[in-house]
């Protein structure tokens, strides 16, 4: 059997060459995968939709626990409201512009 150049050796185990081309193509694979993971998860990817119920939610959340407050009202708004900020800058980074009211949140 005659053996090409480049390929395996009789022993079945790849050559320094095979094995840095093999390394390499590793390198370019995992780029390639993580650059699209990057680009394909941005914040102008977010649902303008779901970022508006999300804040909903929460302001209904919020204004609920200042009409019928209770010994962890206090904590479970500051807790809140730190949510809703996130989700307003969210809400920014992504582009979305609809007023989100809800009755009785001030």
């Amino acid at each position: 059997m005659a053996w090409a150049t480049g390929t395996t050796n009789r022993g079945g185990k790849a050559t320094a060459r095979q094995r840095k081309i093999a390394g390499l193509a590793a390198v370019v694979v995992t780029t390639g995968v993580a650059f699209a993971v990057a680009t394909g998860t941005g914040q102008a990817a977010e649902s303008c939709q779901g970022l508006d119920t999300a804040l909903r939610n929460n302001l209904t959340f919020i204004a609920a626990q200042r009409q019928n407050p209770d010994a962890q009202s206090a904590a479970r708004i500051a807790n809140r409201q730190a949510v809703v900020d996130l989700i307003q800058q969210r809400r920014a980074a992504a582009g979305c512009t609809a007023q989100v009211e809800v009755p009785g949140a001030n």
